[in-house]
C-alpha cells in the first residue's frame, strides 16, 4: 500500500514562531513606520496600531514574510511570522495587539514550503 505524500499546508507549516499569521490585502502603511527590505521581500513596522506590512517584491514563487519577537518584561514573550502569500507586487497587512511600552523585534525573510530558504539572501537583519 502507498502513503501518500505529505507536503505542508497553512495548518501545519513550520513558520517562524508560536504565532503565524496570513496578511489581509493592503494599500501599504501610512503614517509613522520603519521598514526594512532584502532580496524579494519588504517588510514594515508601524508601532501605532501593532501593524505588520509586508509587500513581495519578486516574482519568484516565495512567500514574503515579517519575522517577529516581542520581549516582554512582564513575561510575556511573543513570536510570529506574518505571511504574504498573495505573490508579486501585492501589499499585505497582519494587525497584532501588543502591550505598549515593550521592545518588539522584527525583520523580513522568504518562505518556501513553510520555512526559511537557503542562508543566503533570505532575510533582512533584525530591527528593534
Amino acid at each position: 500500500m502507498a502513503l501518500p505524500l505529505l507536503t505542508p499546508t497553512a495548518a501545519n507549516a513550520a513558520y517562524y514562531g508560536s504565532e503565524t499569521n496570513y496578511v489581509a490585502i493592503s494599500s501599504g502603511p501610512t503614517g509613522d513606520y520603519e521598514c526594512a527590505g532584502w532580496v524579494g521581500v519588504t517588510a514594515c513596522w508601524k508601532p501605532d496600531g501593532d501593524e505588520f506590512y509586508v509587500r513581495d517584491i519578486q516574482a519568484d514563487g516565495h512567500s514574503a514574510v515579517a519575522e517577529w519577537f516581542f520581549d516582554s518584561k512582564y513575561g510575556t514573550d511573543r513570536t510570529g511570522a506574518c505571511v504574504n502569500n498573495l505573490g508579486e507586487g501585492n501589499w499585505g497587512l497582519c494587525n497584532k495587539d501588543f502591550a505598549e511600552g515593550e521592545i518588539m523585534n522584527w525583520r523580513g525573510a522568504r518562505y518556501e514550503g513553510g520555512g526559511l530558504l537557503d542562508r543566503e539572501n533570505t532575510w533582512t537583519w533584525w530591527v528593534t
